[in-house]
């Protein structure tokens, strides 16, 4: 029986590896870079699938190139220098003042102090305390 090119090389390489087949498979690999049959002879059986992949890839970006183009709304006028522009200034401010977490560094901003415990709160766990130990008696 006649051994097709593609089985020849591919026998080759995993001879040239020792059986190991991801040294084969790099070896095939380059050598389908160099070699247009080998590389051809690869392909063949999954020339449709590449194809339908690159022809819905580009209509796919096509088609939303074309949607944002219809979906951008006007652009704004320039802001007015006035009340507008006060009220972008002191929210600014606001949002950068010292005792305000700033954007990863949460932790560098002032500690909320403790709270103190509800009465009913402490009841709760009191009573649940003496639950527990009654349980472990039986």
């Amino acid at each position: 029986m006649a051994q097709s090119y593609l089985q020849k090389c591919i026998l080759e390489a995993l001879a040239k590896a020792k059986g190991n087949e991801t040294k084969a498979r790099a070896l095939i690999a380059a050598q389908a870079l160099e070699d247009n049959e080998l590389l051809i002879a690869l392909s063949k059986p999954h020339l449709s699938g590449i194809v339908a992949h690159a022809v819905g890839r580009q209509a796919i970006q096509q088609r939303a190139k074309k949607d944002r183009m219809e979906d951008l709304p006007p652009l704004p006028k320039a802001p007015s220098k006035g009340k507008d522009n006060d009220f972008a200034l002191d929210l600014l401010k606001a949002l950068g003042g010292n005792n305000v977490a700033k954007f990863g560094a949460e932790d560098a901003a002032p500690r909320v102090g403790k709270k103190v415990a509800s009465q009913q709160h402490v009841n709760a766990l009191k009573l649940m305390a003496a639950k527990s130990k009654t349980n472990k008696k039986r």
